[in-house]
């Protein structure tokens, strides 16, 4: 039997900021220096089947595509040939070498539906000479900021939009380089410039971001009907919200709600946490739908992550776990409300482990949230690092990886 495969999974916006794909970035475990497609060609084939399998396309990626990068001999010997060609997105890597051989491939997986990409092109004349027999079934091409100079990804995005090809813009880290991307033309974004927030000084949290704060740092412990009844009295806007939304079907019922304590019984204990996830991430400054907003997406995800790698090294702390799932919710509240943590901090209830773990990195919930930071970038050796400091097994971050997709999912 083999052990549940690992993945990284990075989000690709669209010109409007909403996620357009996922690329998938599979390896044998989070601690491995090279990624599967570098092995050989039964170990990649088992790890795309456990990760098929084991987690399953939808929880993966929802109804969005799904890049993934392919090796020559990928590519030569039809791995992909029973994949989905709605689903999954080519992408020849860099280094290959293109002959006949490798054209005729692609021109086979062009032919049954495949959309095919560029990864990690270089705007000069070798790439371009070396390409060219490619470009008639090339869908996108990915461009990649620290190596293309700013006149090259200008040049770029002309040159293959005459050519009606997508052009994506990878490590994208600002707002100033998105924008910048975006003027030239460019299609698709990757990178965490949605997570980077431009900072307005002096900004704060507004009163019922931090009540909402407060009220789902209360949930993860499990209160009874009475303390949580108690806790929503106190943020009168955050009530209001709520008979609203459960008397919005009241068509449902009979009659409708008139308090606090009906509509959590109605919505359940559950899915109030739920409810107040949406809508602290559909605040004003959101401007679209939360569930379609990758800071949507990216924070309950590696909250619900956290929370689960913190129930494995918790021990006796039994707080750990629901300090971690907020220290993953905040982590995305600077980009949300465009102001310094040190000010969402103020205005909310945070423990002192808390604030150190968000401002410092430090401590276990600091530690946490450096791994969770790592799994997201892909970054191997500081993966295997804190592995070693939190005395995680890599299997065992498998198996939190893949169930906070599952959990992202289904909510």
């Amino acid at each position: 039997m083999h052990s549940l495969a690992y993945l990284a999974r990075q989000p690709i916006l669209d010109r409007d900021g909403k996620i357009f794909a996922y690329e998938l970035l599979f390896r044998d475990s989070p601690t491995s220096d090279t990624a599967v497609i570098a092995s050989d060609m039964l170990a990649t084939a088992q790890v795309l089947e456990n990760v098929l399998n084991n987690i399953g396309l939808p929880k993966l990626i929802g109804d969005h595509k799904a890049f993934v990068n392919c090796s020559r001999d990928m590519l030569l010997d039809n791995l992909f040939g029973l994949l989905n060609p709605r689903c999954f997105v080519l992408e020849v890597l860099e280094d290959v070498e293109v002959d006949d051989t490798l054209v005729k491939a692609v021109a086979h997986y062009h032919a049954r539906g495949f959309e095919i990409a560029l990864d990690d092109f270089i705007f000069n004349d070798e790439f371009l000479k070396r390409c060219a027999p490619l470009y008639p079934f090339i869908s996108y091409v990915k461009m990649d900021l620290v190596e293309n100079s700013d006149e090259d990804m200008a040049n770029a995005a002309a040159f293959f939009k005459a050519k009606n090809i997508k052009i994506l813009a990878e490590k994208v880290e600002t707002k100033a380089c998105f924008k910048k991307c975006l003027a030239n033309g460019y299609d698709y974004f990757q990178g965490f410039f949605f997570a980077k927030p431009e900072l307005v000084t002096g900004k704060k949290i507004d009163a019922t971001s931090a009540a909402i704060l407060r009220i789902l740092l209360l949930l993860r412990t499990h209160p009874s009907l009475d303390e949580l009844c108690d806790c929503l009295s106190k943020y009168g806007d955050v009530a209001a919200n709520l008979l609203r939304f459960v008397n919005s079907d009241a068509q449902f019922r009979s009659q409708s709600i008139a308090n606090v304590r009906d509509a959590i019984v109605w919505i359940g204990m559950r899915n109030i946490q739920e409810w107040l996830m949406l809508m602290l991430y559909a605040r004003p400054e959101m401007g679209m739908t939360p569930q379609s907003s990758p800071l949507f997406q990216n924070a309950s995800h590696r909250a619900k992550f956290l929370e689960i790698l913190a129930r494995v090294v918790s021990g006796t702390d039994n707080d750990l776990p629901a300090k971690a799932f907020m220290v993953g919710l905040i982590s995305r509240m600077d980009a949300l409300v465009g102001a310094p943590l040190e000010n969402i901090l103020t205005e909310s209830t945070a423990d002192d482990d808390i604030r150190e773990a968000l401002l410092q990195r430090s401590g276990r919930l600091g530690k946490l949230l450096q791994l969770a930071d790592a799994v997201e970038q892909d970054d191997q050796p500081k993966i295997l690092g804190l592995l070693k400091e939190l005395n995680i097994s890599s299997t065992l971050l498998n198996r939190c990886v893949n169930d906070a997709y599952t959990w992202a999912h289904e909510h």
